[in-house]
């Protein structure tokens, strides 16, 4: 089973940039229909997708998002990102591709997929040969067997092929190059000021109407939220599970039934060789029998060090090499074993042998689960009666009674879950389905009974509503006079500003100004549209400013914190260093973004071809997993 999870992990990794860029942006709006056979996801003509396949690949979507993000997103937030739709879009777009290939009837021989691997840049060393330690580094990192690589490699080099008989004769016209190019590497030199709004510091004092101007006008800055005064029934899953007691007769019950999932097969610390023919092969084992160290040995015949695969289970390596290593003893190598990458010579350094499960060592996670799985049937229960309480007309708090439940008020809660103190309010359901019911309330309605994403039930009623309200001027005035120094500062320094430019329109020299109003003259390094390196120039909108002046006009404009004042100076062509060179890759990416659109349609053009089928319900099942 290992191995066969290791297998789908290649999906995205080889020689299909292109492709795999085109599927995120490739929708299926409307191609979703009921339908389909058992367990079939998605079907295109002949080829399909089946629940197992788009669950795992929507897991490992979610486990990298998860791992980028360095956080745990929830099942509403997976579903709330689109991100189910993404993936199974994804799958689709290659099913699509599958299909036409099949059609066409493209064929990948084993001498085509052997000269990808070996021609891959990827698994070559400085000289440009094949480096076999890094193909297995490769393999081992994405824990993919040779097998599955080379089945991925087949099904890609298709992909690759029909999608390139259709691009690559599209090209960007050079002309439209040498036209952006000009666009995005003319440069422009200025002359600026930095007018500090930090450097006006004796503002004042406001006078009271200025205060209560600035406190009408950002009024949405003090106001107090709205706060509701709440009543909840709360059915506490984990809570339920503390309370139930688990005999030992029952653990050992679980732990039999699931002692084959805790059950720890024999792994063996294995290194490897990999020889291009058999002869070498047999040199080398030659040379092992005569006392060699096989670490000297390989090296010596291969000029690298062996290839370490860690610790493998037998499910682990391909059959023919499983077969081989774990017929050694520890410390043995293997005679010369064949597979399709070539002739491979084993050593097996260490064995650790298979452990049998122990009920002491799973004893807390069984007991867990198993009073999980009793509450969850528990509150099941609870809640069926609660529910037909409110359908015989009983209230929550008679319901409640019935039941011998707890009736939890909550005095003030806003719409984020915090309390007046601005802390989170604790000892609540999950908070997006928590908050999802609160807000969907008005003052005075109840929810129904709702189960949350962990297993909970709550029902929530909202008793009063506290509207939001601007809080007096007398509690926020530091605030609102913190706010107008803020604006005064900038309002002196844009009039700054402004008093420099049309002196500078009147013909007045920009030193001898900036040296009148105390200012340091500097100038800009020549930059392009898009510079935001801070030691070429303060600040991006500077340069996005530059070019929309005419050489020697001047400028004034704020950025965070200052009022710049520009002179344009000088107007620079792109720089001739390295022109060529650029001017090659803009054009490479024009193609790129044509040969992109053109693959869209085409890919638009399969779907509308091809009868393409989704079981929503299938696909609703598996994202309810998350």
């Amino acid at each position: 089973m290992k191995a066969r999870n290791l297998l789908i992990k290649i999906v995205t990794v080889i020689l299909f940039s292109l492709l795999i860029l085109s599927f995120a942006v490739w929708g299926i709006g409307d191609i979703f229909r009921g339908g389909g056979q058992a367990q079939v996801v998605a079907e295109v003509g002949e080829t399909v997708i089946d629940q197992r396949d788009f669950s795992n690949e929507l897991s490992r979507e979610v486990a990298n998002l998860n791992r980028r993000l360095g956080t745990q997103l929830s099942g509403q937030q997976v579903r709330a990102f689109g991100i189910p739709q993404q993936v199974l879009s994804q799958m689709i777009s290659r099913a699509v591709l599958d299909e036409k290939a099949r059609r066409m009837g493209l064929l990948i021989t084993e001498q085509q997929m052997r000269e990808q691997i070996l021609e891959n840049p990827a698994f070559q060393d400085g000289a440009g040969n094949f480096d076999r330690n890094r193909f297995a580094t490769f393999l081992r990192q994405l824990g993919m067997s040779e097998q599955g690589y080379m089945a991925q490699v087949s099904d890609d080099t298709k992909r690759q092929q029909l999608v390139g008989a259709v691009v690559d004769g599209a090209a960007a016209p050079s002309s439209l190059a040498e036209r952006v190019f000009i666009y995005r590497e003319e440069r422009r030199v200025a002359d600026y000021v930095d007018i500090q709004q930090s450097s006006f510091e004796d503002l004042g004092t406001p006078e009271e109407a200025a205060l209560q101007t600035v406190y009408d006008e950002a009024s949405g800055r003090f106001m107090k939220p709205s706060y509701r005064s709440v009543s909840m029934v709360f059915l506490d899953l984990e809570e339920a599970a503390s309370k139930i007691a688990v005999s030992d007769e029952r653990l050992m019950e679980a732990f039999e039934a699931r002692k084959d999932e805790f059950y720890q097969p024999e792994r063996r610390s294995v290194s490897q060789a990999v020889l291009p023919d058999e002869a070498a092969a047999q040199a080398l084992v030659d040379k092992l029998a005569e006392g060699g160290d096989f670490a000297a040995v390989v090296e010596e015949a291969t000029g690298r060090a062996p290839v370490d695969l860690g610790e493998v289970t037998q499910e682990d390596l391909p059959e023919e090499l499983s077969a081989a290593v774990f017929a050694l003893d520890e410390g043995q190598a293997s005679a010369p074993v064949q597979s399709v990458l070539g002739w491979h010579v084993l050593k097996v350094s260490s064995i650790e042998p298979a452990k049998e499960a122990t009920l002491e060592e799973h004893r807390d996670a069984l007991r867990k689960d198993i009073a999980t799985a009793e509450a969850v049937d528990v509150l099941i229960g609870i809640a069926n009666q609660f529910d037909e309480e409110l359908a015989n007309g009983s209230t929550m708090e008679q319901a409640a009674q019935f039941l011998n439940l707890d009736v939890r008020e909550i005095p003030a809660i806003d719409d984020q879950g915090r309390n007046p103190d601005g802390e989170t309010v604790e000892n609540l359901p999950p908070l997006n389905d928590f908050l999802g019911a609160l807000n969907a309330l008005q003052a005075g309605e109840a929810s129904t009974l709702k189960e949350s994403s962990a297993g909970d039930f709550f029902m929530v009623r909202i008793d009063d509503v506290t509207p939001a309200e601007k809080k007096p001027l007398q509690d926020v005035r530091e605030d609102v006079v913190e706010l107008w120094q803020a604006r005064e500062r900038e309002r002196l320094a844009r009039e700054q500003g402004q008093a420099i430019v049309d002196r500078l329109k009147s013909g007045e020299d920009f030193a001898a100004v900036a040296e009148a109003e105390g200012l340091e003259l500097q100038e800009t390094q020549p930059v392009t549209r898009s510079e935001s390196d801070a030691q070429r120039i303060p600040h991006p909108l500077v340069a996005q400013q530059l070019f929309e002046i005419a050489e020697g006009e001047a400028a004034t404009f704020s950025i965070p914190g200052s009022q710049i004042v520009v002179q344009l100076k000088e107007i620079l062509p792109p720089a001739e260093e390295g022109r060529d060179a650029r001017l090659a890759q803009l054009e490479d990416q024009l193609t790129a973004s044509l040969q992109d659109d053109i693959f869209q349609q085409f890919l638009v053009a399969l779907q509308q071809d091809f009868d393409v089928t989704v079981n929503q319900r299938l696909v609703d099942a598996v994202v309810e997993g998350f």
